[in-house]
């Protein structure tokens, strides 16, 4: 673990959430047992989580789709903007919901990344989603597939400082190690006096040590 004692906590999110899941998935596996899953005319919960999800996401499309089209026939429409923008987090929200759906069934199923990427795409600026992808990354060993997003949030929301935490962390566990700096950097200058600002200038300090190579 990066970051020790109770602010260990603050940084690790993304790992309650994949725990949340694993024990969501494994809770509905074991009842599913319970009343002789398997048999005929008995329906796999988890995938029927999946299916369910599927339908969400074809729903969000849908309402994307029409509300895209009121804002075309109505450019200058405030209602109309803040309404695409709604539908395309909601989207975002249904295909996270489904990365996690899949993430249940199978941890190293690939379109489990891809619909999370998907949802990071459709509500770059919602940090939950972008969360969602870095649980799914990470959970595929893969957390450098949700450093973009992590870029493009804070891009958008530059003062949310948790999000530089979140972001820094992820580029470790990437090997992105200037990366990780800039990040931790940016958030101590947002936030130099809250509760993880120590253990940040620890992992700081030590990021910042000479790399040393043997043999």
């Amino acid at each position: 673990m990066l970051f020790d004692g109770k602010h260990q906590k603050n940084l690790t999110k993304i790992v309650a959430i994949v725990a949340i899941v694993a024990f969501l998935g494994f809770g509905l596996v074991a009842g599913f047992l319970a009343v002789g899953g398997g048999g005929c005319g008995t329906t796999d919960p988890l995938q029927q989580a999946v299916s369910d999800a599927q339908t969400s996401v074809r729903q969000g499309k849908t309402a994307v789709a029409n509300a895209k089209k009121a804002l075309k026939q109505s450019p200058g429409n405030a209602q109309s903007k803040k309404d695409l923008e709604q539908a395309q987090s909601d989207l975002g929200q249904a295909q996270i919901t489904l990365a996690q759906a899949r993430l249940a069934v199978n941890h190293q199923d690939p379109e489990a990344l891809s619909s999370a990427l998907a949802a990071a795409k459709s509500a770059p600026g919602n940090l939950d989603v972008v969360l969602g992808l870095v649980t799914v990354a990470t959970t595929q060993s893969n957390p450098a597939a949700a450093l973009p997003a992590l870029q493009a949030y804070t891009s958008r929301n530059p003062r949310d400082s948790q999000a530089y935490a979140y972001w820094g962390q992820v580029a470790e566990q990437a090997g992105q190690r200037n990366q990780a700096i800039l990040a931790y950097q940016r958030f101590l200058q947002l936030a130099p006096d809250d509760t993880l600002a120590a253990d940040i200038r620890n992992r700081l300090a030590d990021l910042s040590k000479p790399v040393t190579t043997t043999g």
